[in-house]
């Protein structure tokens, strides 16, 4: 049976960092406008762009940043790379730290409006930056982020990924994917996006994976290199955000 993720323990956390504000409005450079956003733009800033699937999922406390701060639970995704598409990939696998998760110690989850839900299994395509810096270490917080469904690419929220002729890419209706609409914490299934009037069964046209990683590849070559990406490690000590979370909402 399926339930709401805010009945998880005594609901969500919501992540109210004044540090993050000023990166966020940094990160806005990077979202879809109404005329769309360029891959190849996408690709400058990333350190490494990606196709893979999740494999393991591990949530860990930070350590508090002073006397007064408090631990704030992270989530370690580590992807199997099947593709790389613009840097490089050690071994076949990358481990990224996001901020907000479930608290161990509590069993509360945080969770952030810029930052993904996953599960294990998910493919993605993801265009990654700043990995163990950044609070969501991808182009554009969680719009870094490209979900493989059925061979086609879909947003975080659920909206079908479109390819302009140009080369940029821009959202389209929103479709009914339970990939999207729920997520697995603890071996149990919550609800985290609700079907509005607009949202639409599938099939959809939302552009092909292989079609935006050929293009992804081929832009790439142009790109001058930058650093390996940094791979995160879940065993070793970290300082959190500097800031407190707010409080549970009230339901």
């Amino acid at each position: 049976m399926k339930d709401t993720v805010k009945s998880l323990k005594v609901g969500l956390l919501v992540l109210a960092f004044a540090a993050y504000a000023a990166a966020a409005s940094a990160a806005m450079a990077a979202q879809p406008s109404k005329n769309g956003r360029s891959v190849k733009d996408i690709l400058a800033q990333c350190e490494l762009a990606f196709s893979g699937s999740v494999e393991n999922i591990e949530y860990v406390l930070s350590e508090p940043t002073g006397p007064d701060g408090v631990r704030i639970p992270h989530t370690f995704v580590t992807y199997r790379v099947d593709e790389v598409l613009a840097g490089e990939a050690a071994n076949g696998w990358v481990t990224l730290r996001f901020v907000g998760g479930l608290d161990p110690e509590t069993m509360r989850y945080m969770s952030s409006s810029r930052t993904p839900l996953f599960d294990l299994g998910d493919h993605d395509i993801l265009f990654v930056q700043g990995n163990t810096k950044k609070m969501c270490p991808l182009v554009g917080d969680r719009k870094g982020r490209l979900r493989v469904i059925d061979g086609q690419l879909y947003s975080e929220t659920g909206r079908s990924v479109l390819l302009n002729k140009d080369g940029s890419l821009k959202y389209g209706s929103r479709y009914q994917l339970e990939e999207v609409e729920t997520t697995t914490i603890e071996g149990r299934t919550f609800v985290t996006q609700k079907r509005g009037p607009k949202t639409k069964s599938l099939p959809s046209k939302a552009v092909k994976a292989a079609e935006l990683k050929a293009m992804a590849k081929k832009l790439a070559k142009g790109l001058k290199p930058k650093k390996a990406v940094v791979n995160a490690d879940p065993a070793v000590a970290f300082a959190g955000p500097a800031g407190t979370p707010s409080p549970p909402p009230v339901w």
